[in-house]
């Protein structure tokens, strides 16, 4: 059976990519015929091209052309549609991701001052109706079952979106034939969006599994220190602007690291080192993103902002402490942490004792020594049993994906 995968495979982000690997090592090892589906909308291309170094860029290229099967590009729902007929693809899984996000105009307004933020002028990715809406399926001269899988609205303020746009939202997600979440954010969203009638649960991040499904390409830890001169103990900082914490925060914090045998290392996003930092080692650009993951995985511990540095750490037990960035902002002070992704999966673990949300600038940093005491005391013992849990929803989840498509294909 050919499954086709649509998700942010071509995105120059790390942890999207390896989403895509996961899902299609997992189809693979079971003996489908996995390709994903090449839909790249020209405006998201062109904001990557303006916000990722050309050396990266190559890097993530480089990624799909080594590990996986891509069709030919598409660049909206008429060429997914005849793609899929084409490769004569039988089954398509979207997600997991940020694939149903829908920002109303409303949530673009801060307040009291009711200025459009420039940075939530958002590509057609993340307005519905797209291709991860499924709305390439009215085009499909066959019918096939479509399934979200592990689906996340990256914080949508769905309690604005126009009636309107609603009720097509409601009937394009009453064609899919299956769908699970990433959160409780996103669950409740397509509650509101069914009026109650479909509340999808809530399972894992394909990332989750990832060193049981991608075995061949893995990279070892003697290959990862020897190629960035790295000690055994070693504790990556990664974040996304010089705001969350000061230059003298993060001295501080390599001070006491240092003190008690660490190493502190920059470790760069895809955009580069993006904060103001004089860390003692920096990783540089180009990174791909199996040595991403490496990096984490072997380290002594993550600090830092994103999703998917959490979602790796947790899965390898490697101590973290999360600087969310996430939620949902009302009056510029206020955050609704369940609309956080990363609240969600450490709320789930009881791991909430190490994260701390920096969406509001005038909220106190914790002290660099309460910082690095999370990290050298980490618990995980707990992290591992949350760890093995998640492993097995993840493969309930895959078992009943794929008894989807085994009904729909005998029936």
């Amino acid at each position: 059976m050919k499954i086709g995968i649509l998700a942010y495979h071509a995105a120059y982000n790390f942890g999207a990519n390896l989403q895509v690997l996961s899902t299609f090592g997992f189809l693979k090892q079971l003996g489908f015929n996995p390709i994903v589906i090449n839909w790249i909308p020209e405006d998201l291309e062109l904001m990557y091209e303006n916000t990722v170094p050309k050396v990266q860029a190559e890097v993530h290229k480089q990624f799909l052309n080594n590990y996986l099967i891509v069709t030919k590009l598409c660049r909206n729902e008429f060429d997914v549609a005849k793609v899929i007929q084409e490769e004569v693809i039988t089954g398509i899984i979207i997600g997991s991701d940020a694939v149903v996000q829908h920002h109303p105009y409303l949530s673009r307004l801060v307040f009291p001052t009711k200025k459009i933020i420039s940075a939530l002028n958002h590509t057609s990715d993340r307005k519905f109706p797209n291709p991860f809406w499924g709305n390439f399926l009215e085009y499909l001269t066959n019918q096939i079952p479509v399934i979200l899988m592990s689906v996340s609205s990256q914080s949508s303020a769905y309690k604005l979106i126009d009636n309107r746009t609603r009720t097509k939202m409601k009937s394009a997600i009453e064609k899919f034939a299956y769908i699970s979440v990433r959160d409780k954010w996103t669950s409740d969203m397509f509650g509101f969006i069914s009026n109650g009638n479909i509340l999808p649960k809530i399972t894992p991040d394909p990332v989750f599994a990832f060193n049981y499904n991608v075995i061949e390409n893995q990279l070892s830890k003697e290959f990862i220190l020897n190629k960035y001169s790295l000690p055994s103990k070693y504790i990556l900082i990664s974040f996304l602007d010089s705001k969350t914490v000061s230059k003298a925060w993060l001295k501080s914090f390599e001070t006491i690291a240092n003190n008690n045998g660490y190493v502190c290392v920059a470790l760069p996003f895809p955009g580069g080192l993006l904060f103001d930092n004089s860390l003692e080692k920096c990783i540089q650009l180009p990174l791909s993103p199996l040595e991403w993951y490496a990096l984490i995985k072997f380290s002594s511990g993550y600090i830092g902002h994103n999703m998917h540095p959490i979602v790796v750490s947790i899965h390898n037990l490697v101590p973290f402490f999360s600087f969310d960035h996430y939620g949902v902002v009302k009056f510029r002070y206020f955050v609704n942490n369940e609309s956080s992704k990363i609240y969600h999966i450490l709320s789930k673990s009881d791991l909430l004792e190490y994260r701390f949300s920096c969406v509001n600038n005038l909220k106190k940093r914790p002290d660099p020594k309460n910082v690095f005491e999370k990290i050298v005391n980490f618990n995980k013992n707990k992290c591992r049993n949350f760890a093995n849990d998640y492993y097995l929803e993840y493969m309930k989840m895959m078992k009943e994906i794929c008894n989807t498509f085994d009904s729909v294909k005998y029936t």
